[in-house]
């Protein structure tokens, strides 16, 4: 069996049992369950790109997602959460350079609707989020990243739609979906007070899961 498999498998693993130590009080085995996540899923890109084809800018992206995964396990503190906020918001960052490379040319009217969807998303998702008054700029430069990459993934997958590309450009978009949703959930969980880690952990591991898988289908 190919090594890239064997890490799968043990990814598949270890995210099964971190998802159902999510239903009991949290534990020091659930912070490393979570602080492997990353780690293995970034050993399965390297080994499916293989070293000569392994596009950085994916791999800079689930470097800062681990570094966030770990500041995050102190959620509760204020400047971990900013930290970790700010881990994740250059992960985002670094895979709207990855999908840029895919998104040559431009289609405009897509780009015009999507825009102004991203906009009336983001403005309902504030709302609904109600963040405390000093977390308010982070929220929104938060907001604002994630969409930009939702809209970068759209752009990927219509211009991906036809040929081989197809699946890469869907996966890509699934994933920035999942991503879209958890950071939603991850939000009002925070700010609202409301029980739904594991709808935010599962969505988590999906869009991190399919962007990656998308990447190596390059």
């Amino acid at each position: 069996m190919e090594l890239k498999y064997i890490i799968l498998i043990i990814l598949g693993i270890v995210s099964i049992v971190y998802l159902f130590t999510l239903v009991k009080k949290p534990s020091m085995f659930q912070f490393v369950l979570k602080g492997c996540l990353m780690p293995l899923l970034l050993a399965f890109y390297i080994t499916s790109a293989g070293t000569e084809n392994i596009f950085w800018p994916v791999a800079l992206a689930l470097i800062f997602a681990w570094i966030g995964d770990v500041l995050l396990v102190r959620i509760t503190n204020i400047l971990w959460f900013r930290l970790g906020l700010l881990s994740f918001l250059i992960g985002h960052i670094f895979y709207i350079i990855a999908m840029y490379e895919f998104i040559q040319p431009i289609n405009f009217t897509v780009l015009i609707i999507s825009i102004i969807a991203a906009v009336c998303i983001g403005y309902i998702v504030y709302k609904t989020v109600k963040p405390s008054k000093q977390m308010k700029i982070p929220v929104i430069a938060y907001e604002t990243v994630i969409l930009l990459m939702t809209i970068s993934a759209l752009q990927v997958f219509i211009l991906q739609f036809t040929g081989k590309g197809h699946i890469f450009g869907l996966l890509i978009f699934s994933g920035s979906i999942c991503f879209l949703i958890s950071d939603t959930l991850l939000a009002i969980r925070t700010f609202r007070r409301v029980k739904i880690y594991f709808a935010v952990m599962i969505t988590y591991i999906a869009a991190q899961f399919l962007i990656t898988l998308g990447f190596t289908m390059i």
